[in-house]
């Protein structure tokens, strides 16, 4: 085979790259600020609770400090719903960068490295096929720099769609710290135990960062480069 790779390396830098940047981009500067005042709506949520008690008919043997404490667990109550959306939010995201990465592989596999025989055949549209497509021409998709942060992205995305499982153990002895809540410090033994992981898209059990979505998405973009390069060499050693 050889590749059209000057075209690709085109397309890689002109559409791929952009998408992967700009799908970051969205969670940078869209949605997580729109989480940056949830400690003053907690408070407000405290206060409006305060004031409901307060305002509510009384027999006389009312604790106010019952009260003060209800208004506080509201407060808390409405903080951690919303830490966890904004957690939530964040790990659906890898996720996503993980997907939008498997599914312009798909688009190079079928355009480029398929026959246009195989082009619409649903049984190559695999990740293990573009490697073995691409390595039996000389390109060890495998041997890239860029390689492992994608394995570790893909089990990340596994992990946030389907909870505890295989790619949840694996990702645990990479990123043992992606399983510990940032706010809590649970000590050695939780971190060293094996991760019970119910509700990722709700915030709980995964604490994926956004330094850790953005160096997925400096990965996903670094690993087209990459290829584009293995693509020229194999093309002039053909």
């Amino acid at each position: 085979m050889t590749f059209n790779h000057r075209f690709w390396a085109s397309y890689f830098h002109s559409e791929f790259e952009p998408q992967l940047r700009a799908t970051v981009e969205v969670l940078e500067k869209r949605l997580l600020p729109a989480f940056a005042g949830i400690e003053q709506e907690a408070e407000k949520a405290s206060e409006e609770a305060w004031d409901a008690f307060m305002s509510m008919p009384g027999t006389g043997d009312e604790d106010p400090g019952d009260f003060a404490e209800a208004a506080e667990q509201a407060g808390v109550s409405r903080y951690m719903l919303l830490d966890s959306i904004r957690q939530g939010m964040v790990n659906l995201f890898a996720a996503a960068l993980y997907h939008a990465f498997e599914q312009q592989v798909m688009l190079f596999l079928r355009r480029e490295v398929l026959d246009p025989t195989e082009e619409n055949d649903a049984r190559f549209f695999r990740m293990e096929e573009f490697q073995k497509r691409l390595k039996a021409v000389g390109v060890s998709v495998a041997a890239l720099s860029s390689w492992p942060t994608i394995e570790e992205l893909e089990r990340v995305a596994n992990t946030v769609k389907h909870g505890e499982g295989r790619s949840a153990r694996e990702l645990h002895k990479l990123r043992p710290d992606m399983f510990e809540h940032p706010k809590v410090d649970l000590g050695p033994a939780f971190r060293n135990a094996t991760p019970r992981v119910f509700q990722p898209l709700a915030g709980e059990d995964l604490y994926v960062s956004l330094q850790d979505v953005q160096q997925y998405r400096d990965g996903l973009v670094r690993f087209w480069t990459e290829l584009s390069e293995e693509m020229e060499r194999a093309s002039s050693a053909a």
